[in-house]
Formats: C-alpha cells, structure tokens, sequence
C-alpha cells in the first residue's frame, strides 16, 4: 500500500502544479488540528480523575486547558479548509487549461487513439478530483504520522496492550488495502463504460435527424442499454467491496474494542491503572481506528485519482506522426495560388479517401470544384489544404511556399473552410460573428453579402437573437449562409466549401451559387460539390476517382470525353442520400414558410 501510494503521489505532484503559499498552509492548519485532536483525550480524562478525587480548582484548569484547545482546533481547521479552497481553485484552473490547450494541438485522427467522451470526462471530472488531491496527499502523511504516536503512547504504557493494539491495526489496514485494491479495479471499469456512454450520447444527439429518417430509435438505444448494462455490472462488482469495506471490516474495531475493555477493566480493579487512564487508552484506540478508516479513505481516492492521473497524462502525452508544427514564414501578402504537386496521404486508420500522386492548380478569382464519387478523396484534399492532417510525401504550395513553412496567425487568416454541417455556437448571431469580427458594421456587411441580413432583421431580436447549440433554430440554408458571413469576417483570401449546398433546395442553391460567384472576385475559392448547378458555375473541375485526378476542364469541356464525369452527371445517388436531403429541405421550406 505504501509503496504504491508513493509512486501515485509522486507522478500527481509531476503532474499538478498546486500554489506553494497556500499548499505551506494547508499542511501547517492539518497538522497541528491533528496535534490538538491528540491533546484532547488528555485533558478530558484528567477532568474525569479530578473530579473523581473532588479537586474542583484541578477540573476547572483542565475545563479550561480543553476549552483552548476545541477553539485552536477549529480555528486550525479552518485555516486548512481556507487553504484548501484557494488550492483548488488554482490547480484546478492551471490543469483545466493545460488540457484543453493540448486539445487544440490535436490532428483529426485523436478520436482513433482518446474518444471524445474520455476527453469530456476527463475535463469535467477527472481535473476535479486531481485538484483535490492535494488534500488527501496532505491527511494521509499527516494522519499517518498522527497514528505512529498514538500506537507508541500503547507501546509505551504497556507493551502488551501496544502489541495486541499493533496487530489489529494491521489487520485492519490489510483488509482495507485489499477493499480498496479491488473496488478501485472495477471503477475503472466502469469509467471506461462511462466515457463510450457519454460518446453514444453525444452521437445520439448530433444524429437525431438521422435516426428518425432511418426510423432506427430501437437499434441505437438497444446499443446504448448495453453498454449501460456494463456499465452497471463494473459499479455491482465495486460496490461488492465497498460494502464489506463499510459494514464487516468494522467487526474488527468492535472485537477488538470490546478485548481493550477486559484488559482495561482487569487492570484498574487489580490497580494497575486509574480510570482516567481507561478513558485515555480506550479514547485513543477509538482514534486509531476512526483515523485508520480516514487513512484508508484517502488511501482509496488516491487509488481511485490515480485512474484520473493516467487519463490525464493519456491526453497531455497523446502524439502523433500526424501533428504539425507551424513554420516561421509570416508573409501575409497571400494572392491565394494553391498548387498540388505529385501529393499522397493515407489514412493510418482506415482505406476510403486516401489519394494518389494528385497535381493540380488552384487559381485566385477562380471557383476551383472538386468532384467525384464517395471516398474519391475530394474531402481529403480540402483537409489537407486546411492542414488537419500531414501529406505522407509531395508538395502542396500556396503563392509558391510550402503550406508547412506559413506561420499559425498568417496560415489561418488566410485560409478558411465550411463544410456540409457547419458549428454556430449557443449564443447571439453578433457573438458568433464576433469571433472572428466584433466590428458591429463589418458583420453587416458580410451578412449582406451572403444575403441573410434581412431575415436576421425581421427576428425580434435581429442580431442579439440567441441561437440554440449549433443553430438548430435556423434552417440549414440560414445556417450556411451564417457560417459563409462568418468566415468572410475572417479576411481569408483562400475559401474552401465542402458540400456546403447538399441538403439546400434549389432555390438556396441557386443563392450560394450567386454568392460563390460574388465571392470569387477576391478570393480563391474551393468547392466540394455533388451539385450539378454548381459544378456547372465552376472555371475549373477537377474529377477524381479512387484517389486519383482523373480530369481537369470546366464542365462542357469533361462533358465532351470524360466518362468518369459524365458518369457523374449521369449517375443518381442513393435513395438515403435522397431521403435525408428531402428531410433537410423540408426543414428549410418550414423556416421560409414562418
């Protein structure tokens, strides 16, 4: 146990940082409440024995002695308490952003390594309980220390007393370590289980309009109650030991109390020993075992946190050959020439979307469309201009310097994406349009631009109209237009679109496709589409298929020799696809509708 709890300790403190000042209280206040805990059994037996022999000046100094130490000891708590507090507040803030800043420096295949319910998880709770830590590490060294003395004060009034003392401490800490041992077994269990319900639950929430197109409620909450099952069979299996724990492992301090008792008794009628000697003995065998069950309380959350200690470090020591690094190039005069030459990536954890040898250009006041049949890597591409992954060799170029080589601020000033289900956040249409802008006459005209500023006018609130988590209260079509003025806002010259017209009808289609047409006047602009009107709006397509460029023109120029893209033209998508667009379309009819 101590062994073990020595090397939790040790890799808590590499990992939380606490403050100095107040962790220097923290102990000073545990420490000497413990050392006033111990004087009290002293001075309540000498009351005992001095009226017992009638000294009533002698019980008054004794009543008096125990007054001051209650008050010390509460103020001495109190300190602590205070000292805690403030602890808390800065390891669990330092903690809380170290974490989240290592998650803005993950690449996209983090989920195949940390699930988004660990991470959640983790940032909820698991930060929690390490800033707590310091508490626990605090009461079991000084608890431990509070024990030693009180199992020498056994030894030294009578050795036999202090053996039989010593050894039911033992027993009792052995059957304790193991309870804990095997609970703390099945907790982390159960947080496994926890963290794969909180990922069922989160994509329940972001495919509940899937679920009822496809009408497969039963199918996905058949699968979230099995994992709740097992969930419910790790907390049976640590509650098991956490009962024995609490309610059999106490029939040892009780046996044992009642074997003091005997003694005791048996030696102040042979007058071995004053009553207030009794009381004394017996106070502090109740001690031993009360602070032997705090001990191993403590013992047990340590064992427990140190699960949150290797969630933890999990996400601060993720890495990948996939995460990169923002060059020193801060040229900020981008015209927004992008260029592929000879590019292959592959997805290290599954086949669809890799590409092969891909070149090609993308020029400024161009609408550049990338097409092609699922999987063809037209996403894949958009991801690699956006640098969410790294290219396994070739070079891609943006006004003829390696994407790589761009500083973080310039990079990402510079080029932007929407894609098909773009995140508004849960607060105003102006907050959100802040984020990237707060000048209040700049967000009004880019909403002009794309053409949404009437209808956020005609809302009762107008730009302060709160939207509900990710915009669920507009249309899709409102919500594209939202996110294309926010990135205007951004002062990008590179755009990228990744089916951002999928689910629109054809009137908003036709909308987006003036706006793409407006917007390529100062930009560069990059489209994934499956749209034929769009494709038709194009100065350029470039037709992939299986990873491969398998084309290049505008639309009457493939139309003319290229089967990959007249098969494209020609071929309908599923009736899912269909099905699913028909039901986002409607939406938007609804909202048009009001």
């Amino acid at each position: 146990m101590i062994k073990d709890n020595i090397k939790i300790i040790r890799d808590f403190f590499k990992l939380v940082k606490g403050n100095k000042k107040w962790i220097f209280l923290l102990f000073l206040g545990s420490i000497m409440a413990h050392l006033s805990s111990l004087l009290i059994p002293v001075f309540t037996s000498n009351i005992v024995y001095e009226v017992t022999n009638g000294n009533i000046n002698a019980t008054f100094i004794n009543i008096g002695f125990l007054s001051a130490i209650y008050i010390a000891y509460n103020l001495f708590w109190y300190l602590n308490y205070v000292s805690y507090s403030y602890n808390f507040k800065y390891s669990y803030k330092n903690l809380r952003e170290k974490i989240v800043d290592k998650v803005f420096t993950y690449d996209m295949e983090f989920s195949d390594k940390i699930s988004k319910g660990a991470i959640l998880n983790t940032v909820n709770t698991d930060t929690a309980n390490l800033s707590e830590m310091i508490d626990n590490v605090c009461e079991i060294m000084v608890v431990f220390i509070k024990l030693i003395i009180m199992i020498v004060i056994f030894l030294k009034t009578n050795i036999y007393i202090g053996i039989i003392v010593l050894v039911l401490e033992c027993l009792y800490l052995k059957s304790f370590d193991y309870c804990n041992i095997m609970s703390t077994k099945y907790l982390r269990g159960q947080q496994k289980y926890r963290d794969k319900l909180t990922d069922n639950l989160s994509q329940i929430l972001n495919g509940l309009e899937e679920i009822k197109v496809f009408n497969i409620y039963d199918k996905i909450k058949n699968n979230f109650y099995i994992i709740a099952n097992k969930w419910s069979e790790q907390y049976m299996l640590k509650r098991k030991y956490i009962n024995i724990r609490y309610s059999l492992l106490p029939f040892i301090i009780h046996f044992g109390k009642v074997i003091l008792y005997l003694i005791l008794v048996f030696f102040v009628f042979n007058g071995k020993f004053e009553i207030n000697m009794l009381i004394l003995l017996i106070t502090y065998f109740e001690n031993i075992m009360t602070n032997t069950e705090e001990l191993m309380g403590y013992s047990s959350q340590i064992r427990e946190w140190s699960i949150s200690i290797a969630r933890i470090n999990n996400i601060l020591n993720y890495s990948s050959n996939q995460q990169l690094v923002f060059g020193i190039n801060n040229n900020d005069y981008i015209s927004g020439l992008i260029e592929f030459k000879n590019v292959n990536f592959s997805y290290k954890s599954k086949n669809k979307g890799n590409i092969e040898n891909i070149s090609f250009i993308a020029e400024p006041n161009k609408i550049t469309a990338l097409v092609g049949h699922s999987g063809s890597g037209k996403t894949t591409i958009t991801n690699l201009i956006l640098r969410k992954y790294k290219i396994d060799n070739g070079q891609i170029l943006i006004d003829n310097e390696n994407i790589y080589d761009y500083s973080q601020d310039v990079y990402s000033s510079n080029v932007v994406g929407v894609n098909q289900s773009p995140f508004i956040f849960n607060m105003s249409i102006r907050k959100n349009l802040s984020l990237l802008d707060s000048n209040f006459e700049n967000q009004i005209e880019a909403c002009k631009r794309v053409g949404i500023h009437d209808y956020i006018m005609s809302l009762p609130k107008g730009y302060n109209t709160i939207l509900t988590e990710n915009a669920t209260n507009f249309s899709g079509g409102q919500k594209q237009l939202l996110a294309i003025a926010r990135t205007l806002l951004s002062k990008a010259e590179i755009l990228i679109f990744d089916e951002v017209t999928s689910s629109l009808d054809t009137l908003l289609v036709e909308k987006i496709k003036d706006i793409f047409e407006n917007l390529k006047l100062d930009h560069t602009i990059i489209i994934v589409t499956h749209k034929k009107d769009i494709m038709k709006i194009a100065d350029k397509l470039i037709v992939l298929n299986k990873g491969k460029v398998v084309g290049e023109g505008t639309h009457e120029e493939l139309m003319k020799n290229n089967k990959y893209y007249i098969d494209i033209q020609t071929n309908n998508y599923s009736s899912s696809h269909k099905k699913l667009e028909e039901n986002n379309i409607i939406t938007d009819n609804k909202f048009k509708e009001k």
